[in-house]
């Protein structure tokens, strides 16, 4: 595997700002109350230096008792109100950090299911959403750049200009050490912001992949299948370790060039200063002054070069954030579509579909299903029936042709008012509660007694209320303690209990035991449930509880997946025989 990371930012310093102010954009108020408490903290710690230099001066002039006690009194006044004003501003960081962190988990919570399918066809999903995290750099980085790296700043810059005024050798001085501060930071910190997101990246890359490695614990439980997983992870931290090398050189060398910065600044102020005083053009005390405020700048200084990883890290977080909320969603444009009681109808008209790798799946679809209609579609493997389903769920946009729901394109309708009628039971994803959470997903309208019904549609009521706490019995996101079979039924149930005009059965009835089978081919001509349905599935036992069956082609490269229409005779759930169900690879009728 390779050892450089599979993702290079060209993320610069200028757009990783932009990127912290649209993240902090709705807080903008509360952080001019910082950013002006700071610099009254900056302004008041000054009062020190300050109040030194005036004490040397009653002192070279000669020791009065009054103005010495009414210095201190001021001094402990102004240095009370400045710890006043840092616990306000540590209050007010706080609040900033949840706020950041709640506003983040709302938007990522609204928007995810809203996400396009695309976006995790070329981003795997659990990498993506583990970009999330960032926002704890974002909440620890802020904070400590808005606690610490304002006043440092402040106190800097205001303790220069102070000392600049004392002589024009000392404004030069000033000068010089404000432009070395700026070399530091912006020449000696080139490309930094690039290698900080570069250095995320391969974090996420290194959790990714253990993950992969705890997702399928059990492939890698096979003899020495241990190897792969930890030539993976190894690779995966060599690629992490290399990125980290590269952006702490960039850090390492602002915090070289700041201390050779403020070491060669001590000691000239030293030098400076002492002649100064000695050719009678400063007083002993504007010196210790300036040495007292020199040293506390160059302090911060390079306190601020130390800091600089935790900016690097903030811009980085925010530029994590803000991707995962750019993450393209389903359109929401569109009319709403009522639809009404009555089971829905589907037009496929000329459908084609690509990949956006150029890659065909689907060309010249068309079929009729009629409302009320129970259709089976038999394909194999990598046939194209999920991508169909896709389309018809409006997951996915047809490249040619349209689909109409009940004489309506749904390209005008709102995807959100397409998914009220049609429900799509296809992956077996389980979510950590209890089974009636499972079932009903909270999802407005649906009720308990909805729960209910649909589990014993599927024929798993009875099932469940058999656990230890009924369907208040919870699950594992695995499904424990239920088995596949009931686990497919589970989905099934799910789809059922929103009342879709349409559902549609992507390949889980073949994961489903004959008992199950039974069971889903009695409700399916009971006719309780006024719906359309579709089956798709492997094998052509489906056929068999089904109106009307067609046969999806494989594609191939030189033909994609196409519909072909097979000679089956029209059978209730109530005419089927042993063999109907305990057969899963029965002959292929077309």
């Amino acid at each position: 595997m390779s050892s450089q990371p599979t993702h290079r930012s060209n993320l610069s310093a200028f757009q990783g700002i932009l990127r912290v102010r649209r993240l902090i954009r709705p807080d903008y108020r509360d952080l001019w109350l910082v950013v002006a408490f700071s610099v009254a903290v900056g302004v008041l710690a000054l009062a020190l230096p300050i109040a030194v230099q005036m004490l040397f001066n009653y002192v070279a002039f000669g020791a009065i008792l009054q103005p010495l006690v009414v210095l201190g009194i001021v001094l402990l006044f102004v240095l009370t109100l400045a710890a006043c004003m840092r616990t306000v501003i540590s209050f007010v960081v706080e609040l900033l950090q949840r706020r950041v962190f709640a506003r983040s988990v709302a938007d990522l919570g609204e928007r995810l299911p809203r996400i396009s399918k695309e976006s995790f066809c070329s981003s795997p999903g659990p990498e993506v959403v583990n970009r999330f995290f960032d926002v704890l750099n974002v909440q620890k980085s802020g904070a400590t750049l808005l606690l610490d790296g304002i006043a440092m700043v402040l106190q800097t810059v205001i303790g220069l200009v102070i000392v600049a005024f004392y002589h024009p050798f000392l404004l030069g001085f000033s000068a010089i050490l404000l432009f070395s501060g700026c070399v530091v930071i912006f020449v000696l910190g080139r490309s930094a912001v690039r290698t900080a997101v570069d250095e995320s990246t391969a974090k996420y890359k290194v959790a990714a992949t253990l993950q992969e490695v705890a997702h399928n614990h059990l492939a890698f439980k096979l003899a020495d299948a241990h190897g792969l997983s930890f030539a993976r992870a190894d690779a995966a931290a060599k690629d992490y370790i290399l990125a980290r090398r590269r952006h702490f050189r960039i850090v390492l060398r602002q915090i070289i060039g700041a201390l050779f910065v403020q070491v060669v600044a001590a000691s000239s102020l030293f030098m400076i200063g002492g002649y100064l005083v000695i050719s009678e053009q400063l007083t002993l005390g504007q010196l210790v002054a300036a040495e007292l405020i020199v040293t506390t700048a160059l302090s911060s200084f390079t306190k601020i070069a130390e800091k600089l990883g935790s900016l690097y890290d903030l811009m980085a977080g925010a530029y994590k954030l803000t991707s995962l909320m750019d993450m393209p969603t389903e359109r929401e444009l569109g009319e709403a579509h009522a639809g009404g009681a009555e089971p829905a109808s589907l037009d496929i008209r000329d459908v084609t579909f690509a990949y956006p790798d150029g890659r065909n799946a689907l060309a010249g679809i068309s079929l009729r299903i009629d409302p009320g209609e129970r259709l089976a579609i038999i394909g194999g493997h990598a046939s194209g029936k999920s991508t169909l389903v896709d389309l018809i769920d409006a997951a996915r946009e047809p490249t040619n042709g349209r689909i109409e729901l009940d004489g309506v394109d749904m390209r005008e309708l709102r995807v959100g008012s397409i998914r009220r009628n049609i429900a799509v039971a296809s992956e077996i994803d389980i979510i950590a509660g209890t089974v009636e959470q499972n079932v009903l997903l909270g999802r407005p309208g649906t009720t308990a007694a909805d729960a209910r019904a649909a589990l014993d549609a599927v024929g798993l009521l009875e099932e469940m209320r058999a656990l230890p706490n009924g369907l208040a019995s919870d699950l594992s996101m695995t499904g424990a303690p239920l088995s596949t079979s009931q686990r497919a039924r589970l989905v099934i149930a799910r789809a059922l209990a929103g009342r879709p005009r349409l559902l549609i059965i992507d390949d889980l009835l073949d994961m489903v035991d004959q008992n199950g089978r039974r069971k889903l081919a009695e409700w399916l001509g009971s006719g309780e449930w006024p719906c359309t349905v579709i089956l798709l599935s492997r094998n052509n036992w489906v056929s068999s509880i089904a109106d009307r069956t067609v046969h999806l082609s494989r594609p191939t490269p030189q033909q994609p997946a196409t519909l072909q229409p097979v000679n089956a005779q029209p059978s209730g759930a109530q005419d089927l025989g042993e063999r109907g169900f305990g057969e899963t690879n029965t002959e292929d009728r077309s």
